[in-house]
């Protein structure tokens, strides 16, 4: 008898830490989303808010700040998100946010719409659960207007306002490989194609084509996704950033699904040269 407890005991142990099949993908979602109570929604929200970049741009409260790399390049500030949010309605904040589109249908730069548009609407509504817990704090900033550097990427064609760039991630989009990388290929559109471009295929002088992670073992990209340290170097141009402060935010299970997508996309057959 105590041979069969003990024995069943293993048995369960074994099961339990058998890794879960990824959601369908009628409910790709973050991990949390299926939360029912308000506060574990206000909690998703703002793990959301850190992965998706929001604190990067606005800053930790959501206050916002200069965006200003150098002083010299010119002042570029973020709003206030705190005093913008309790003047939109929820289908207000749906259409800006994931749309492109603010109350006032002013024409809207800069902000990563363009991959926010595929935030599930459990997602989205855990980060606006979140948006509206935050207390009103700090005071208006100056308008946002593009410094010289951002500009230049204007007039030079890298960079369109939130409905061009909206366009363009709709109509090329990371690589579709089959069901059991669909919760990473989502969690990569709404997260890595921000800073790599719609397909991953990188932006020039900025970030690499992710066929770059070919060169990654599964340890070394799950490393750099949660401490922010390269494969040969601890410290990567904005990479690392990322990866300390926003992608440590992730689940296990969310960094497995990321690190899993990106390494088959890395490694998928290519085209014959003609």
């Amino acid at each position: 008898m105590y041979r069969l407890a003990i024995a069943a005991a293993l048995c369960a142990a074994g099961c339990q830490q058998q890794p879960q099949a990824p959601p369908k993908p009628s409910q790709l979602a973050f991990e949390g989303a299926s939360s029912t109570s308000n506060a574990a929604m206000v909690a998703h929200g703002r793990r959301l808010a850190e992965i998706l970049d929001c604190t990067g741009c606005h800053g930790p409260g959501l206050q916002g700040r200069d965006l200003a790399d150098k002083p010299a390049d010119g002042a570029m500030y973020s709003p206030n998100v705190t005093l913008i949010v309790p003047t939109y309605s929820d289908s207000e904040l749906d259409r800006f946010i994931r749309h492109g589109v603010p109350k006032n249908h002013r024409q809207f730069w800069f902000m990563q719409v363009e991959n926010y548009q595929f935030l599930s609407d459990p997602d989205f509504k855990a980060l606006v659960a979140y948006l509206r817990s935050l207390k009103p704090a700090g005071k208006a900033l100056p308008a946002f207007k593009l410094n010289r550097v951002e500009a230049k990427d204007v007039e030079q064609g890298l960079l369109g306002d939130a409905q061009a760039q909206i366009r363009k991630y709709r109509a090329g989009q990371p690589v579709d490989l089959g069901p059991d990388h669909a919760w990473g290929r989502y969690m990569v559109m709404t997260t890595c194609t921000a800073c790599h471009n719609n397909e991953l295929q990188g932006w020039t002088n900025f970030t690499p084509n992710l066929d770059i992670a070919g060169a990654y073992s599964k340890a070394e990209l799950t490393r750099l996704l949660t401490t922010g340290e390269g494969k040969t170097r601890k410290e990567l141009k904005t990479m690392s950033g990322m990866g300390r402060d926003h992608f440590s935010h992730l689940t296990g299970r969310e960094r497995e699904a990321i690190v899993d997508y990106i390494l088959a996309r890395a490694n998928r057959p290519q085209p014959a040269a003609d």
